[in-house]
Parts: C-alpha cells; structure tokens; sequence
C-alpha cells in the first residue's frame, strides 16, 4: 500500500489583503528566505520520506498569498520537477487567479485550487475579508480550467450561512466546499468573540448530519468537514496534530499545525528526520488522561478536541475543548 504524506507550506507572509479573522500577525516578505535554500530543503524533506518508506508527498502551497509571492513559480518549477512530489494544491484569496490562470495551467501537478470566502452573500464575506471582495472573487472564480474548492471558516459571524454557501459553490460549479472553525490568533484576535460556541458548533454538526446520513454524535471526533459536489459526497476531517499537519513556514520553522504556532524546528539549520521525531512526540503527549475536562473522559477513541483551540482560548494545551458539544451523562447512560 502507497504511504503519503501531505502537509502545508507557507511560501510568504506577504498579502494583498488583511481580513479581520487571519491567523497572521505579518503581512510583509521580511521572512521569505531564498528559492536556492528551500530547494535544499525540498531535497532534505524528501529523502528524509523515502527513508522512512513514503511512496510520495502532496503540498498545499499558501501564504500570506501564493499569487503575489515572486517564489511561487521557481517552487511550483521544482516541485513539477520531482518525481516523489505526487500533487500540488494552492490555497489563494483569489483576488489576482484569473490573472495567473494561463500560467499556472502549465503546472500538470496542480491539481487543485482552493479558494477563501467567508460567507454565501456579498454582506457577509465582505465583512470579514473586506468590501468588494465577494463581487471580485466570484467574477474570478468562473470558467476557471482548475479544479475549485472553497474554504469556508465558521464563526459567529457567518455560520448561519452555511446553506447560502453550498449553494453559491453549487452555482459556480465548484468541487467542493471545506469547513474549517475559527481560531483566534495573529490579527484574528481581535475578535476573539466570534469564535463559535459549543451551541453554534452543534448546529453545524446537525447540519453536517443530516447531508451524511448519520447521527450528529457520529460526527463529534470531527475538526472540519468537506462537502464533495462532483460525487455527492462527504468526509470529516478528524485531528492529524503532528506530522501530518505540519506547516512550514516562510523562514523554515516548522508548527505542529497552522493553528498552533509552537515552533518544534527550523529546516534551515535542522535535518528533517530530527523534525519529525519532533512532530510525533508532540502529537503523543496528549493523551487523555493528560487532558482537562470533558476532555479526559470522553469515549471518542483517539479523539483529543482540537488542542490548537483550547491553546488560543485558555493558554493551556491540555484544557478541554471549548466548542465540544459532546453529551457525557447521555452517552454514559444504561
């Protein structure tokens, strides 16, 4: 069986726009660092994988924003190059893709774009991510050769348009729609009191419900969603915290996740084999007995919240989730 790894690259804090929930603190290249380095690096990564028995690697390349970055198509030119890189992905604001549009379908590993909106209404989206962006990016995103995928991140501002949302990314004849929850960190503090509560969470899990077919309580080990529109499908994304939710950043450190900015090593000056011992130890430390609160005692095997959550919220790793709707004295009922 083929052993793949994926994680997140953050090539540039650089950005063409500062929405009000980001999880960056930065908006400039100042940590950008140079294509020949992170070409040592891409080697490093990948013969570390090869070593440990990976068949192959899939990147999301993101930032700041990939599309204003000048090392995205020296990295994009890499990464076509080499044979363990499987595919490419780019997460984009996609305010300049229709721009990029005839220069990035060169790239054959390319295989998806995702794009960020914050709600199915032009009100709502621009409120958080600025005025006019809504128009901007919808007129972007149509007749577009690439397979589409939106980004959706929920919190008290614009989870109740979920249904609008399904339906603008149903319209555009997008593949899908990903959920993701609002963290507050970065210039996203700020509003700190739009993180969904453990009320607003529920109803999105009902909702995720009711299109899955199942029982909400099924759903509760579950960190985000994605609604696949191509196959009328659905898939929950439970915890990697760890290796497999590894972000690299602009300046080479490495985070256990995006959310949870804890550098655990820089590929600058470290093997990668150092890092990923480092990653999975990280990931081992939280074992339920560790864990606060409703936490500790729940039955979701290998289910442990989302520590980068409880980290934002309370400064503690180990505090039990904030938004867990999980009902103990039901579930432990005769």
């Amino acid at each position: 069986m083929d052993k793949l790894f994926a994680f997140q690259w953050h090539i540039t804090d650089l950005c063409n726009l500062r929405c009000r929930h980001c999880y960056q603190e930065r908006f400039d290249a100042a940590r950008d660092i140079p294509i020949e380095q992170w070409n040592a690096i891409i080697r490093n990564i990948i013969e570390t994988l090869r070593a440990q028995g990976y068949s192959a690697l899939d990147i999301n390349l993101t930032g700041g924003e990939p599309l204003i970055s000048p090392l995205l198509y020296p990295l994009l030119s890499i990464l076509e190059r080499e044979v363990f890189v499987n595919e490419v992905s780019i997460i984009t604001n996609g305010l300049k893709l229709k721009t990029h549009s005839n220069h990035l379908s060169r790239f054959k590993k390319l295989a998806e774009i995702r794009v960020s909106l914050e709600g199915g209404t032009a009100q709502t989206n621009d409120a958080i991510r600025g005025e006019g962006n809504f128009e901007r990016v919808v007129n972007n995103l149509k007749a577009q050769p690439f397979f589409i995928t939106l980004m959706f991140t929920l919190s008290q501002l614009n989870y109740r348009e979920l249904d609008e949302m399904i339906k603008l990314a149903t319209n555009l004849q997008v593949g899908g729609v990903i959920l993701e929850r609002f963290i507050p960190m970065g210039a996203g503090n700020a509003m700190r009191e739009s993180v969904l509560d453990d009320a607003g969470w529920q109803k999105i899990l009902t909702a995720m419900a009711a299109l899955a077919e199942c029982d909400a309580d099924e759903l509760i080990p579950y960190k985000g969603f994605y609604i696949d529109l191509k196959n009328d499908n659905f898939m929950g994304a439970p915890c990697n915290l760890g290796d497999e939710a590894m972000a690299l950043m602009p300046n080479g450190d490495v985070y256990p996740c995006r959310r949870l900015p804890i550098p655990l090593g820089n590929l600058c000056g470290e093997s990668f084999a150092d890092i990923l011992e480092k990653l999975r130890a990280f990931r081992f430390q939280f074992r339920k007995e560790r864990l606060g609160g409703l936490c500790r005692n729940c039955p979701e095997a290998g289910c442990i919240g989302c520590r980068a959550l409880s980290y934002a919220m309370s400064g503690d790793l180990f505090a039990a989730e904030p938004q867990c709707c999980i009902d103990l004295p039901r579930l432990f009922s005769p």
